[in-house]
């Protein structure tokens, strides 16, 4: 089993229980309130090590209750915490999750101590970087910082893994040409191409993303299933059919179940196959970390 590497970020997760997404100008009443953990780069690692896969964390909590609560939950789920800092005088991040009664959500994030991770804590922790054959990465810590982070895993034969979430568009082909496989779903994938992409413009969007150096781009389309998309061919796969109560970390589901798919040694076909499963599992419970699912329940 290869081991991997997940850089980024660290959460205490609000979730509101709504019975639809609020439009602008909307005040409406939440039927009930959780606290969950959460954070992109934290629900991958937990993705991952509910799985079974070996897999280090770094990132920054705050000096708080919920920095605590956080590092003592990671290693319960037997994710490795040598990587994770922790920041004086800092809160850790805080998301504020609204979930529909559909299962829709939207997300606002306070990143706290994750945009206090820098360069200077990656250099900290190389050995944990050099010591993985795939570096996971989104980008709710410092761009900068994710720019470095691939920019050593390329020095070291290490393979990236970028979730491109939340979305932002200069996102240059300096960057791409180090990244493996890139991760976006519909949304952030019309930000990074610039421009409103229609479904039968998808495909097209993707080249002109590989055509910067990016080796692979699988979209995640929700229930529509998944697009993988290379410089010589593209396939679709169908979503399961579940019933969704909750799409929160649904993604992040996906790319740590593709990733510890790879990490044992499995073809894309077969991990993007295993990630739609895992994912699927994930949308039928609530919450981020509590909803990722353990490996017998994949297979």
């Amino acid at each position: 089993m290869d081991k991997v590497v997940v850089v980024g970020s660290l959460n205490m997760d609000t979730n509101l229980s709504v019975p639809h997404i609020p439009v602008v100008g909307e005040t409406i009443i939440a039927k009930g309130m959780s606290l969950f953990k959460g954070g992109k780069g934290a629900n991958q690692a937990v993705a991952i090590a509910r799985l079974g896969g070996d897999v280090e964390m770094i990132g920054a909590v705050g000096d708080d209750d919920n920095g605590r609560k956080i590092i003592s939950g990671m290693k319960k789920e037997k994710v490795g915490t040598a990587g994770l800092i922790v920041k004086e005088n800092t809160p850790t991040g805080i998301a504020i999750i609204s979930v529909a009664e559909n299962g829709d959500n939207n997300i606002i994030v306070h990143s706290g101590a994750n945009y206090q991770l820098g360069k200077e804590d990656i250099d900290k922790n190389l050995d944990l970087i050099k010591a993985a054959s795939y570096c996971v990465l989104q980008l709710e810590i410092p761009l900068e910082v994710v720019r470095y982070t691939i920019d050593l895993c390329y020095k070291n034969n290490v393979q990236v893994i970028l979730n491109p979430a939340p979305a932002v568009a200069e996102i240059d082909a300096e960057i791409l040409s180090k990244v493996e496989y890139l991760l976006p779903n519909e949304s952030e994938l019309n930000i990074i191409a610039g421009k409103e992409v229609s479904e039968e413009k998808m495909i097209e969007s993707c080249r002109e993303i590989i055509a910067k150096g990016c080796q692979n781009v699988i979209v995640t389309l929700g229930d529509k299933g998944s697009l993988w998309v290379t410089e010589n061919g593209y396939r679709y796969f169908e979503a399961m059919k579940v019933n969704a109560v909750d799409t929160t970390a649904a993604g992040d589901s996906f790319i740590g179940a593709f990733t510890y798919m790879l990490a044992q040694g499995k073809d894309v076909i077969e991990a993007i196959e295993f990630a739609t499963r895992a994912a699927a599992i994930t949308v039928t419970r609530k919450g981020a970390q509590d909803s990722l699912p353990v490996l017998a329940e994949v297979l």
